[in-house]
């Protein structure tokens, strides 16, 4: 903000030396990034933060100035005179949801002209251009006292009435107007505008319409001051991308109080230079907002400070900030002034006293008692099991996303997530940026295809991504949600010829990498079973088990659901998710060694005729369930459909390999086991040996 310093010295009593106010103003909080010499002035441009709404005016930073200095501060005198009664206009607010408080000043018979040298000098100091008297007035309080006004040509207003409202408010979707800049804008639904008794006639809070414009064909005009809820400006500013000076003003929040002060201000400076007769105010307040109270201890206070300031010097710059203070029961009540709605708890009243009372007094000192943090194992187990996992995906060859843990409601239609599914249990944004962000994400899978989606067109043929990040799922009757960290793994290819007939993207490869990451963590072997996700490729894909208990998923996106994005050429993605928190407490802390046998293993080949939809799965649990210690391991080598084999068969094809600890097994020893294990296997799965 810029802040012409004669008009500054303006409203305090007394010297004020520049240099020395400037590092005071920084140390306090209020930046002063620059000082320009601008014709026969000087220009202090301010850096405001966004909490402190209060110092976007002259007035404001005067009243900083008085608490660090300790000196008087002098707002501007005026006084209305001749004020008429009853000027024959009507205001009403339809949403007071949105708007707290509307006042207005009927002003008829002004004359509009150009501005005196004086008003134009000090708008122009302030980087604002001037437009003629009426309007540069409404900036003019603007800087002075940080409220926006705005002027409306009075004749130009149908059915003398004001009426605030949104497009909803009157049963409508949308609705247009043509802003003072020339350009027609769209509002939603929840867009707050100003209406006559016909038409939209400004966009609450951000810029008034060009139908109701001041020209220099207007005589009679009407004084908008109003209080408008900040977010719903924020939101309706930031989608049409239009930033005012209003807009930057209300968004933090005005102060509801001064509304008049600023409204009356503006109809005398109007009368003074422009000429007319001011109208009694009319003021529709039907939302107040309570006084805040902060309860404060100040031995609490100097704690946080690191002083021993007394009880009466606090008061004092509480004082200084125009806070009210009453004590009560061994504490004390402060009461903060209505501009002043940054401050929240004790520890603001704290921060204050720190600023006023100066930081760089504050001395530099050890704390009294030093503790040594304690390792919190839990949570180093778990960074440490996070950051393996990340680089066993690296070393594979995997890349890592890293998204935003938003999604939209869209994407849970385009993946056919069921409703009674636990990822429908969502949280929605209450100020989404966009509509594809508008939710929490429930699972990683729609961000990295959209990953996927987005370095296709750009003309990357295959890669591999992963990303390590938190769902978030809904529960009933608490706060706070479920969420669980999660792996998800994406492989994209197209037609892709690779050497050696390796193809790094199928299934199985991703299935493989699974099934390494769980032995390198020491995992009881995963089970497999045809998984029933609405978007994965019904013959390739998996749900994930480790002893019954689900784990994720992992499968080939399903070519119905690849058709719903931009892909050109149709590709082929396999995908995966893991719960990781469930992963973790699966980890066995105590590893377990064996010798390896010294005797030779006995290799049987088997292959079985089995129905197409049959599940191999099925071959691993029987085997299992059977239980013989002579049973070493079981892999599967061939899976075949085609010439030979019977219409809706296959035939599946594994090994077993028998192998004892203390001696060397003889033939019939492992035909006899291995012979009744096949005739079960058969029995149970109804399959018929192929030879």
């Amino acid at each position: 903000m810029k802040v012409p310093f004669s008009w500054l010295k303006e409203y305090i009593e007394g010297e004020l030396e520049l240099e020395k106010l400037t590092d005071s103003l920084t140390m306090a909080g209020l930046e002063v990034g620059a000082v320009e010499k601008f014709q026969d002035d000087l220009v202090l441009d301010l850096e405001i933060t966004p909490n402190r709404a209060d110092c976007l005016s002259i007035i404001g930073i005067a009243r900083e100035v008085r608490a660090i200095f300790g000196l008087k501060l002098k707002k501007p005198f005026f006084k209305i005179h001749k004020e008429l009664k009853e000027p024959n206009f009507e205001i009403s607010i339809l949403n007071p949801a949105f708007c707290y408080r509307y006042a207005g000043r009927v002003v008829k018979g002004v004359k509009v002209t150009s501005s005196p040298d004086w008003l134009k000098k000090r708008l122009e100091l302030a980087g604002i251009r001037s437009i003629n008297n009426i309007v540069d007035v409404t900036n003019y309080v603007l800087l002075e006292y940080g409220h926006p006004l705005h002027a409306f040509d009075l004749d130009l207003l149908e059915g003398s009435q004001i009426r605030v409202a949104t497009p909803a408010d009157f049963g409508k979707e949308s609705e247009e107007i043509v802003t003072l800049d020339g350009v027609k804008r769209k509002l939603i639904f929840d867009d707050l505008l100003i209406w006559d008794a016909i038409k939209p006639i400004a966009i609450a809070g951000v810029m008034g319409g060009a139908n109701t414009e001041v020209t220099q064909r207007t005589t009679n005009i009407l004084i908008e001051s109003a209080y408008f809820k900040p977010e719903n400006i924020r939101k309706t500013s930031k989608k049409l991308g239009l930033s005012t000076e209003a807009s930057y003003r209300f968004e933090r929040g005005t102060d509801i109080e001064a509304l008049k002060d600023a409204l009356d201000r503006s109809a005398f400076l109007i009368q003074e230079l422009a000429g007319g007769e001011i109208y009694e105010i009319i003021d529709v307040y039907p939302v107040k907002i309570p006084v805040k109270e902060i309860s404060f201890n100040t031995k609490k206070i100097n704690s946080f400070i690191g002083l021993q300031l007394t009880d009466k010097e606090i008061l004092r710059i509480l004082d200084l900030l125009e806070i009210e203070v009453e004590k009560k029961e061994g504490s004390y009540i402060a009461k903060i002034p209505s501009h002043r709605q940054d401050l929240e708890r004790q520890e603001d009243i704290a921060e204050e006293v720190a600023r006023i009372y100066g930081y760089d007094k504050v001395p530099a000192q050890l704390p009294v008692y030093f503790k040594a943090v304690l390792e919190n194992y839990e949570l180093s187990n778990k960074r440490k099991f996070i950051n393996q996992i990340r680089d066993y995906m690296i070393a594979l060859g995997f890349n890592e996303a890293v998204n935003m843990s938003f999604m939209s409601e869209e994407d849970l239609n385009i993946f056919e997530i069921p409703e009674q599914d636990t990822r429908r249990q969502f949280i929605t944004l209450m100020n989404p940026l966009r509509q594809e962000e508008s939710i929490m994400r429930t699972m990683i899978t729609p961000q990295l295809l959209r990953n996927a989606d987005k370095n296709t067109s750009r003309g990357i043929e295959a890669f591999k991504l992963f990303e390590i990040g938190r769902v978030f799922i809904s529960k009933e009757n608490s706060l706070l949600p479920d969420e669980p960290l999660y792996l998800g793994i994406l492989s994209k290819k197209e037609d892709l010829k690779l050497p050696f007939n390796e193809d790094p993207f199928d299934f199985y490869t991703i299935k493989g990498v699974i099934d390494g990451m769980l032995r390198h963590f020491r995992i009881d072997k995963p089970h497999y079973k045809r998984s029933n996700e609405p978007f994965l490729h019904s013959g390739q894909s998996a749900d994930i088990y480790v002893n019954e208990e689900k784990i994720g998923f992992v499968g080939v996106i399903s070519p119905k659901i690849l058709t719903k994005f931009d892909f050109k050429i149709k590709p082929y993605i396999c995908v995966a998710e893991l719960n990781l928190d469930k992963l973790l407490s699966l980890i066995k802390v105590d590893t377990k060694y064996k010798s390896l046998s010294n005797y030779p293993p006995v290799k049987r080949d088997v292959a079985i005729l089995v129905s197409d939809n049959f599940e191999t799965q099925k071959i691993f649990d029987l085997i299992s369930l059977y239980g013989n210690e002579l049973i070493e391991d079981v892999y599967i080598f061939d899976i075949y459909k085609g010439k030979g084999i019977p219409s809706g068969k296959q035939s599946i094809a594994f090994r077993i390999i028998y192998r004892a600890f203390d001696r060397t097994l003889t033939s019939d020893e492992v035909e006899k086991v291995h012979n009744d294990l096949i005739q079960r296997i058969i029995s149970e799965t109804s399959a018929e040996l192929r030879i």
